[in-house]
C-alpha cells in the first residue's frame, strides 16, 4: 500500500525508517525494498539485527525521480 502525502512527510522527517515504511513511501513491495537494501541501491544501517533505511538517501532518490519525471 502506498503512503499518503502525510505519511510520506512523517516518514521522511525522521533520520531513519523501517524497510516497510520505505517501501510504502516508494510505492513498492516489501520484498522489492529488501532487494534494494541488499543490493545497496537503498542505503541502510544494520543495528542489533534491525535494518533501518536512511531517509536522507530516500529523499534524494525521490527528488531525482520527481525532477526526471518533470
Amino acid at each position: 500500500m502506498k503512503a499518503t502525502p502525510e505519511q510520506r512527510e512523517e516518514v521522511l522527517s525522521q533520520a531513519t525508517c523501517s524497510v516497510e515504511d520505505a517501501a510504502r513511501v516508494l510505492g513498492i513491495g516489501r520484498s522489492g525494498a529488501y532487494k534494494a537494501v541488499n543490493s545497496g541501491e537503498l542505503k541502510s544501517l544494520r543495528i542489533n539485527g534491525r535494518v533501518l533505511v536512511l531517509t536522507a538517501h530516500l529523499r534524494q532518490m525521490l527528488d531525482q525521480y520527481e525532477h526526471s519525471a518533470a
